[in-house]
């Protein structure tokens, strides 16, 4: 019987052959390296396809035609709809909220692409989260815009000596062929879509992108507080045409349509599919490789009379070790990818909540205890006599 510690052996063993114990971990980081660095791109997608209702936490309710799927794809709503909206017992206030595209002519000559914000100019509802440059207060400004703060990069043009500018306040732009003077810079979530953010008064932003008779594209709701919000809700829902939707009931019919009418669901989840794909075999195929070099040292120990549970025990200890350390270089190495999303206009968007953390740790315990039943397989049907031979 033996009497010395076990996992000390079993540690010996694996870390006494360098080379495979460095593809094992090397294996196993890789694995979950696509994981969680593909999952936290995903997530980070589906996260910015809800942006703009991240932007605006005053309303309770979001009034939109009932046939919108997402958020940037709306029906415009006419100002009749904005007066029957305050008509309904219970509503304390409702404000029109727009969002639509423009073009921007550039002083290089080039153009961009951007989404032009207009919202109330007496409430303000609708307002940035944050205001890094200049007074809110100056959107009442004729012609007054105010820049995303991330946006200013992507509008960015060539100098007349070569020398890549940007606009900042004070300038002057062409919007949708009217004069927009740039007021301040704010801080808010870009769209799924969303190149550019620029933020305006509601009477601004109909001017630079005129639509016609129906140009608003939600109705903002507070709910009075001795009201409950969903019965408020209920009673827009029944008049014609208008549905009403919490900002979560908005998120999660965005996001529903990210998965469903695109294909970012499915590119994703079969990387992150793959990742877990190759760690198994990667993992398997080593470490019963290992397995195979040391079963003279397995069959020495079944000699001296270690137990089967001992043997079940060492492989274990081995595999949850290399998986661990692979697990911890691979989400080190994501959370790097990561902090890379962070910067303002950066075009990675990443989303690492602790609960990919969990996924991650779930596919790498997978991976080991897979390859440790393919070692256990060999190493309980081997004969101490094989020491011999």
């Amino acid at each position: 019987m033996v009497r010395f510690p076990m996992w000390r052996v079993a540690l010996r063993m694996l870390l006494g052959d360098r080379a495979k114990y460095l593809a094992l971990v090397i294996g196993l980081s890789f694995a979950v390296l696509l994981i969680a660095q593909q999952g936290s791109i995903f997530l980070g997608l589906l996260l910015r396809s809800t942006g703009p209702l991240q932007n605006v936490s005053q309303p309770d309710l979001w009034i939109t035609d009932p046939y919108v799927k997402f958020i940037s794809e709306t029906r415009y709503l006419s100002e009749v709809d904005l007066q029957r909206v305050r008509s309904v017992p219970g509503v304390a206030w409702a404000e029109p909220f727009f969002s639509a595209r423009g073009i921007v002519e550039l002083p290089g000559g080039g153009f961009k692409s951007v989404n032009v914000v207009g919202i109330d100019r007496t409430t303000m509802i609708g307002r940035p989260p944050e205001v890094l440059v200049g007074n809110l207060e100056d959107l009442r400004i004729p012609d007054a815009v105010f820049v995303e703060e991330g946006s200013i990069r992507r509008l960015g043009y060539t100098g007349p000596d070569g020398q890549m500018l940007y606009p900042k306040v004070g300038d002057v732009l062409k919007l949708n062929d009217r004069r927009a003077v740039i007021v301040g810079v704010v801080r808010a979530k870009a769209g799924f879509d969303s190149p550019a953010v620029m933020y305006t008064s509601y009477d601004n932003a109909i001017s630079y992108v005129p639509l016609g008779r129906n140009r608003i594209s939600f109705i903002l709701v507070g709910v009075k507080p001795e009201v409950g919000r969903a019965e408020v809700q209920a009673s827009i829902n029944r008049l014609p045409e208008l549905a009403a939707f919490t900002r979560l009931e908005m998120q999660l019919r965005s996001i529903d349509f990210i998965l469903k009418e695109t294909g970012i669901g499915i590119n994703f989840g079969i990387t992150v599919t793959l990742g877990v794909i190759i760690g198994l075999a990667i993992s398997a195929a080593i470490f019963y490789q290992f397995t195979l070099e040391n079963l003279r040292n397995f069959a020495v120990l079944k000699a001296m009379g270690a137990r089967w549970n001992q043997l079940v025990g060492m492989i274990f200890l081995q595999a949850i070790w290399v998986g661990l350390i692979g697990f911890g270089i691979g989400v080190g190495v994501a959370g790097a990818f990561s902090l890379l999303g962070r910067r303002p206009a950066a075009e990675l968007s990443v989303f690492f909540p602790w609960q990919l953390l969990v996924g991650a740790l779930g596919a790498m315990i997978l991976c080991v205890l897979v390859a440790s039943f393919v070692s256990l397989q060999r190493v309980l049907r081997l004969e101490p006599a094989v020491v011999f031979k």
